[in-house]
């Protein structure tokens, strides 16, 4: 027998499985289409709403509000620097071990994570809130 098949955790509904009721039932064409399709339309509904929105808002902004347009020699650049992007990634995944990437990926959202902390706390209203509490007297309960 394959072991794959055998391996409580792979969620085989076999006879010799775990007797506390936590296998995973099987799963049904309707429920696999259900999922399929949701995540179709969860992926495609705001792309469209967001270029509906987009084209509205372009028309009703005059010729120098509008975004800057990419160029013919920007679309011909972009594959020469997206390739070179990805190389570069397969290079640097091959030569460093996946620990050193770890860490690094720790360390960029945790120095992310305490900037993103600092704008909330510094920002203008978090401060004149803070000032307001700390003006306010102090109520008791009453006693």
């Amino acid at each position: 027998m394959d072991s794959a098949l055998s391996d409580p955790h792979n969620g085989s509904a076999e006879a010799g499985g775990p007797a506390n009721g936590t296998t995973r039932p099987p799963s049904t064409p309707e429920g696999i289409a259900l999922a399929y399709g949701s995540l179709l339309l969860m992926a495609l509904l705001p792309i469209f709403f967001g270029a509906l929105r987009s084209v509205r808002c372009a028309r009703g902004k005059n010729s120098s509000d509008m975004p800057e347009t990419i160029t013919s020699r920007d679309a011909a650049r972009f594959p020469i620097i997206a390739s070179c992007t990805l190389l570069g990634l397969y290079l640097f995944f091959k030569i460093f071990s996946q620990e050193y990437i770890n860490l690094l990926l720790s360390m960029y959202f945790f120095v992310l994570g305490i900037l993103a902390l600092s704008h909330t706390i510094r920002s203008e209203g978090s401060l004149q809130h803070m000032k307001q509490l700390s003006q306010e007297p102090e109520q008791g309960f009453g006693y």
